[in-house]
């Protein structure tokens, strides 16, 4: 008597004959003489995981809320199988993974350590790090059970609690503070200009002429005619007009 069985693409079998681990069955019809026989497709397709909003402590007791996406698959699956990634769901032929768990968890752990050998200070600058300086740890511990890690990467890295709002008072002070130097720096160098302008109109003021003229603006002039003094003539002239 035989039986069929067909592995799609991007999945292999483990072939159990009576219970026991035979091998591994690559993509494609398999046909098998007798009963006994037992075939438990895998997945070998990479899959993604968000472990998102974990609270952590760093070494000074501050807080930081960190969000990682993480990618992986499953490259041994014997080992995958035997290290107890699939537990029984029901009956013997259906089977569930707890890899998502343990990787979530190996993430968590691998997070933790990092922030708890850094200040909050340290943690909070070297946050763009953070995900390359946890992924050989994360990869390394996963392939003891078959999964190999391909990517993570750190989604948000955010303070939480009261630190935030003393962080941001802080970062509003120093931005402020800045402002203001740059005003008065602003303004002395504007004094000093005024200041040279005026000590050289002093000692040359001819330069106030060819400011004049370099402005295009024409000079005013007067002419005044008959005997009368100036003064006197002007006010003839207006009192005319009047």
């Amino acid at each position: 008597m035989f039986t069929t069985k067909t592995i799609f693409e991007g999945f292999v079998g483990l072939h159990f004959l009576n219970g026991k681990i035979v091998k591994v069955l690559p993509r494609g019809k398999h046909r098998f003489w007798g009963s006994g026989h037992h075939i438990l497709p895998m997945d070998l397709r990479e899959k993604s995981e968000l472990i998102g909003g974990q609270e952590v402590s760093t070494q000074d007791g501050g807080s930081l809320r960190v969000s990682l996406w993480v990618c992986y698959r499953i490259v041994d699956p014997d080992l995958f199988y035997s290290s107890g990634e699939l537990t029984p769901l029901g009956n013997e032929h259906t089977f569930t993974s707890s890899s998502p768990k343990r990787i979530h968890l190996l993430v968590q752990t691998s997070l933790r350590e990092w922030t708890s050998n850094r200040s909050f200070v340290e943690a909070y600058e070297q946050r763009g790090m953070l995900a390359a300086e946890l992924l050989p740890q994360v990869a390394e511990k996963a392939k003891e059970f078959g999964i190999d890690v391909t990517s993570l990467s750190s989604l948000d890295v955010s303070m939480s609690g009261s630190l935030k709002a003393a962080y941001s008072d802080l970062l509003k002070t120093k931005i402020e503070g800045e402002t203001a130097l740059a005003r008065a720096r602003n303004e002395s160098a504007t004094m000093r200009n005024l200041l040279n302008t005026a000590r050289l109109v002093r000692e040359h003021p001819g330069l106030l002429e060819l400011r004049v003229l370099s402005t295009g603006q024409k000079p005013k002039v007067t002419f005044f005619v008959g005997s009368q003094p100036p003064q006197a003539q002007s006010a003839s002239i207006e009192s005319e007009e009047e």
